[in-house]
């Protein structure tokens, strides 16, 4: 279930996304896979909204899950160039289409295999109009960057919200943010080959570190979390964090290389979890 809220807010919201984007009510639900009748239903408040639909409804209309909810949340740190919440306030525009359209191409072919004219083809737009956007190739794909970071900021909200317990919650975080299943993996491949460009000479990327800090501070803030509750041992949050998100970045590239399986990989991670991370009724906290 996704967070509670005020139906009427979350509807109103969700109807005045829709007709930014441009999309009918009929064109939304076949795009997302929803019921029509469910989505007529949701958006007269007659019925909450999932957390998987929250985020297709923000996904297709360009919107944060945050702003349909219309609530501050503690469980994700908010992305800097997010902050102000709707996304497409001004309609659905080439540039969002185009960095969207690159991402998926970036994700799936990699940067050196992939030209301005293919982003174009595929947005259908012309090669003028992504250099309007975007004067080089290097600058769209730090854009699909910022995205992944959308993508990822509107799943935390949209499914962290409701789980009081700090464990779960974290562990929740965790598989949110693992590379299983295509969108997320999606997102991986962009990070991956944001690392690579990284570590050659004189390469930077400017918002780099301030989207790796949002992560940072969401893992830092669910560890505190638990640390109060007593589920999370008692040791310096930001040395946890950095062993933490190391510890998943480092699985990860494992996963997405066929170094580990996804079962392999849960395994491992849930038992690096209960040695390092969380108390337990046989162990004092360290």
């Amino acid at each position: 279930m996704a967070p509670t809220v005020d139906d009427d807010s979350t509807a109103t919201r969700a109807k005045q996304a829709i007709s930014a984007s441009g999309l009918s009510q009929r064109q939304l639900a076949a795009t997302i896979g929803i019921d029509e009748s469910k989505l007529s239903k949701s958006l007269a408040g007659r019925r909450n909204f999932t957390a998987a639909e929250l985020v297709a409804v923000a996904t297709t209309t360009g919107v944060t899950v945050q702003w349909l909810l219309g609530q501050e949340s503690s469980v994700s740190a908010t992305p800097p160039k997010l902050a102000a919440g709707l996304v497409n306030a001004d309609g659905p525009t080439p540039r969002r289409l185009i960095v969207e359209t690159a991402w998926d191409l970036f994700a799936r072919l990699g940067y050196d295999s992939v030209r301005i004219a293919d982003v174009a083809e595929a947005a259908g737009v012309s090669s003028a109009s992504v250099h309007y956007y975007f004067p080089s190739k290097s600058g769209l794909f730090d854009a699909t960057l910022g995205y992944s970071v959308k993508l990822a900021f509107d799943r935390q909200i949209a499914w962290l919200g409701d789980i009081p317990d700090p464990k779960r919650r974290l562990e929740r975080l965790l598989e949110l943010q693992s590379p299983v299943g295509r969108t997320a993996r999606s997102e991986w491949s962009i990070w991956l080959q944001m690392w690579s460009r990284l570590a050659l000479e004189n390469e930077s990327v400017p918002d780099y570190h301030a989207s790796y800090d949002r992560w940072s501070r969401t893992v830092r803030a669910t560890l505190e979390d638990g640390q109060a509750s007593g589920v999370v041992r008692a040791r310096d949050s930001a040395e946890m964090t950095d062993e933490l998100t190391s510890v998943l970045d480092g699985f990860g590239v494992k996963v997405l290389t066929g170094v580990l399986d996804v079962a392999t990989f849960r395994r491992r991670l849930s038992a690096y979890l209960n040695r390092s991370v969380f108390t337990n009724s046989d162990e004092e906290p360290s």
